[in-house]
């Protein structure tokens, strides 16, 4: 008897290190964190984890986050914790009851959202003459972003429901905070002379500072906008000299420059004829639009933000752009491997500091925000502290 109890124990062994499962474990009933009276179990984490690795295409097999996964086990508990501490104090609070009212303005706010960027796909796509049916491609963009995603526009709007208790405790802890003017001059001069520091040693960090919409607080020297006229080579000729450049035999690389001046020569006489019309005075603008064939002037109204040294262009563009040293001048043709550009210098952007009074309320808005997110992730911290919390690590 005792030789078998021992030959059973060595399978059972061996059962286990091949993965084999004789006893079915009940994850139910596996806790992995106490917060307070409350708990988390094993289901409910591996529940939240899995999907949570899933957004990104990975499983807790995947080897490629082998050496990660502990340490996002670990983020992971911790945030449910958190999350949990919040539920216990919106229940403790009386914050949880959500009216119809709130309900119907959540839902409203992820249908506005909806509605503005089906309105803009469909303004895109009606300008593109490949499209037979704007609304029908735009509804599938973004179903096809939604559906990337693992959410769809119902589900959003639940989501948005389901926050506004958070949203109440969030608003019920940072009432009271608030910045003062002497905090905002100090920050202001702050922020002047980091934008000086960095500006002036690298304009291209301007530049994508400005292209996206951040608050400015110092404009380098030099910085003015462009816009061209692109009379373009087609999509295959473009691919053909791309594809010639990027060749590793070095003889057929050289060919790229001779392939791309026959090209231009099948455009040049059209390109002539527009830089014809711009010389004779019409409106850029409107030859933009007729013959233009870069969307970028469309996306950018105002212009291409470029500097004397930018390296975001063609050599050829950003060459003939640094040769257009005041507002109003306008370049010849100019040859890429994009086709034929005529460039016009529409404006400068004056350099030199902002004033307080122009940043001062996007600058208050940003600093109390700064503020009360620091004051609610304080508090959160504080209740995690107080709520008793164990966490299993060997569990997870």
């Amino acid at each position: 008897m005792k030789k078998f109890i021992k030959l059973l124990a060595v399978a059972l062994a061996a059962a286990a290190l091949a993965g084999c499962s004789l006893v079915s474990i009940n994850t139910e009933k596996i806790t992995v964190a106490t917060v307070g009276e409350d708990t988390i179990t094993k289901a409910a984490f591996d529940e939240g984890f899995n999907a949570f690795l899933a957004q990104y295409g990975y499983t807790q097999d995947s080897t490629e986050i082998a050496d990660q996964l502990p340490d996002l086990k670990e983020q992971y508990i911790n945030m449910m914790v958190q999350n949990l501490v919040i539920e216990q104090k919106i229940e403790e609070l009386g914050l949880g009851e959500v009216t119809d009212e709130e309900k119907a303005a959540a839902e409203q706010s992820v249908q506005d959202w909806y509605d503005e960027q089906f309105a803009q796909l469909v303004e895109t796509y009606s300008a593109d003459e490949t499209v037979e049916d704007p609304e029908a491609e735009a509804t599938t963009t973004i179903e096809n972003y939604l559906s990337y995603y693992g959410t769809t526009l119902e589900q959003m709007k639940q989501e948005e429901v389901d926050y506004i208790p958070t949203q109440k405790l969030y608003d019920e802890v940072t009432k009271d905070i608030t910045v003062t003017e002497e905090q905002i001059e100090s920050q202001f001069a702050t922020l002047v002379s980091e934008a000086k520091t960095e500006y002036d040693e690298d304009k291209s960090a301007f530049v994508t500072d400005y292209q996206s919409g951040n608050t400015i607080y110092y404009t380098p020297e030099g910085m003015f906008f462009v816009k061209h006229i692109l009379i373009g080579l087609t999509e295959e000729q473009q691919q053909e000299i791309k594809d010639l450049r990027a060749d590793e035999d070095e003889t057929v690389a050289a060919t790229a420059d001779a392939k791309r001046d026959e090209y231009l020569l099948t455009i040049r006489e059209e390109a002539e004829a527009v830089l014809a019309r711009v010389d004779a005075g019409e409106d850029f603008d409107a030859l933009i639009e007729e013959y233009g064939d870069d969307p970028g002037m469309s996306a950018y109204p105002d212009g291409y933000l470029t500097y004397v040294g930018d390296t975001s262009f063609v050599d050829e563009f950003a060459a003939a752009c640094e040769a257009l040293t005041e507002d109003g001048m306008t370049s010849g043709l100019v040859g890429s491997d994009f086709g034929y550009h005529i460039i016009r210098r529409v404006s400068t952007l004056p350099a030199g500091e902002a004033t307080l009074a122009d940043v001062h309320d996007a600058l208050q808005e940003s600093m109390l925000q700064e503020a009360k997110d620091t004051a609610y992730s304080d508090q959160i911290a504080a209740w995690v502290e107080e709520a008793n919390v164990t966490i299993e690590t060997g569990r997870l």
